[in-house]
């Protein structure tokens, strides 16, 4: 029940958005996700890091703490090229041990004004020694708004996911969420809120955010004290799977990059 309650609120949330459709470039901020493509927490958008430079590179670092001793560190990156496509990749390490590799891409199919649509996906090396992957392919839809006078950017992600090498377990999935400027008078569009809500994480085994019964919600504040020019930072402080008890989590990460 939880998970179509919390789905209904974020559809709701979306309708609203994007019923106030105007130039909303402002509450657009292309961070990583935990996996490192651009996008929200876990859920990609439509959108490469970089969209105007013909080659931009970006690195990030971030944990996922899940209570105790609990951390996967995630090291990452992605590179933008020709403003259209993004390659981006994850190290998922857990006590100094590499527990994933996760080499993805993304296509920019359209873009218009705040409105995008790409295609993409990733694989998934998971404990290279055990010679198991995993893969998903998904189409991402993004678009502008303005919520409580806020701009607003949207974003409802859909696929499939392959579970195990040689296997047909597979399942849909199925995110969305949003990028909002906070109080852009006030912080002058440095500070945004970020949620989203997904059934599928960061990787398909060992992550933090546990996604794969019921799904997980996460939300939190992207900062980005850098946003002009051939230069990127972008701070995140966020909760994970926060309507989960005994798998609520922190995590905390920073990303920069240069536009060639």
């Amino acid at each position: 029940m939880k998970k179509y309650v919390i789905a209904a609120v974020l559809i709701a949330s979306l309708a609203a958005s994007g019923a106030f459709a105007q130039n909303v470039s402002a509450g657009a901020v292309n961070g990583m996700t935990l996996n490192g493509s651009t996008g929200l927490i876990v859920v990609p958008d439509a959108h490469v890091a970089w969209e105007k430079p013909k080659v931009g590179v970006d690195i990030g670092y971030g944990f996922v703490w899940g209570g105790g001793q609990n951390f996967d560190h995630l090291p990452r990156f992605s590179v933008s090229l020709f403003q259209k496509f993004e390659v981006s990749g994850l190290m998922q390490m857990n006590n100094g041990d590499l527990q994933n590799f996760v080499i993805g891409g993304k296509f920019q199919i359209t873009k218009s004004g705040g409105t995008a649509l790409a295609l993409g996906g990733d694989f998934e090396f998971y404990n290279l020694a055990q010679n198991r992957n995993s893969a998903k392919l998904y189409l991402a839809a993004t678009y502008g708004g303005n919520f409580f006078g806020m701009p607003a950017v949207t974003t409802a992600t859909i696929g499939w996911q392959m579970l195990n090498r040689g296997s047909f377990s597979s399942q849909f999935i199925y995110g969305m969420g949003f990028s909002m400027s906070l109080f852009p008078e006030t912080f002058k569009n440095y500070v945004y809120w970020v949620t989203d809500f997904a059934n599928f994480s960061y990787t398909v085994t060992g992550a933090m955010v546990n996604a794969s019964s019921r799904g997980a919600f996460n939300t939190g504040i992207r900062i980005r004290p850098i946003k002009e020019g051939r230069f990127n930072l972008v701070i995140d402080v966020l909760g994970t799977d926060l309507l989960d008890d005994g798998d609520r989590g922190l995590s905390t990460s920073i990303s920069g990059g240069l536009a060639f």
